[in-house]
């Protein structure tokens, strides 16, 4: 991510299409962790439902940093990326019967909300002429951003979603000293995002194929 071309992100267009994604985006990332905890609810885990995380009010699910990273990456990238992200989700795999197993079912429930969601805003892209204007860009927009948060989601990067997945299929020691890796997660990230330059080449060349073939499905 290279920062410059502040005026292109401060564009009037620009400005009002992110008015229009930002509602989008955190509506999504709120149905993404209410999936995460009604999920591991329904799997013996009571901790986010006793938390008052299964509420569909974002304010329970807005994190700090994640929200600052919307504006971050919105001038970073002069007003074409929009990134960040909510409050994780607390899991306790010690309420669960099958702890590695039903973490990775916890875990895919999120970017497969994102995937729903991508359909559902398939659906009128498929049938509705929309033209070429502000409101039919935004939909585009939501359409893949939510593609780009389920694989985003899925990468085998700790705290994300994948790592989840990725420890399910370890030996019990393995999977321990795995996610003892969550608490440089941050730092693991970041690093990810800012460094690795095809990092974001890989996500598109996976979300692709799949906005495609939600497209298809959809009707389109």
């Amino acid at each position: 991510m290279v920062f410059g071309n502040f005026e292109s992100a401060f564009s009037a267009d620009k400005l009002e299409q992110l008015l229009l994604l930002l509602p989008v985006l955190i509506i999504s990332m709120t149905l993404h962790e209410m999936a995460h905890g009604y999920v591991a609810n329904r799997l013996g885990d009571p901790t986010a439902r006793m938390l008052g995380r299964l509420s569909p009010n974002p304010v329970r699910h807005i994190d700090p940093m994640g929200s600052a990273m919307f504006g971050l990456s919105w001038l970073a990238s002069g007003g074409t990326f929009l990134f960040g992200w909510a409050k994780p989700i607390p899991v306790q795999p010690r309420f669960f019967n099958h702890p590695q197993r039903d973490f990775a079912i916890v875990a895919i429930a999120g970017p497969l909300t994102n995937i729903l969601i991508a359909f559902l805003l398939a659906l009128p892209l498929a049938h509705v002429p929309l033209g070429d204007g502000i409101w039919a860009n935004a939909l585009v927009l939501a359409f893949f951003m939510n593609i780009w948060l389920a694989v985003f989601n899925m990468l085998p990067i700790p705290p994300l979603d994948g790592s989840r997945v990725i420890a399910a299929i370890m030996p019990r020691e393995m999977a321990e000293s795995w996610s003892r890796l969550d608490q440089y997660g941050f730092i693991i990230l970041m690093g990810a995002i800012l460094f690795f330059r095809p990092l974001f080449e890989i996500i598109g060349a996976i979300a692709d194929p799949i906005a495609r073939f939600l497209f298809t499905i959809a009707g389109g």
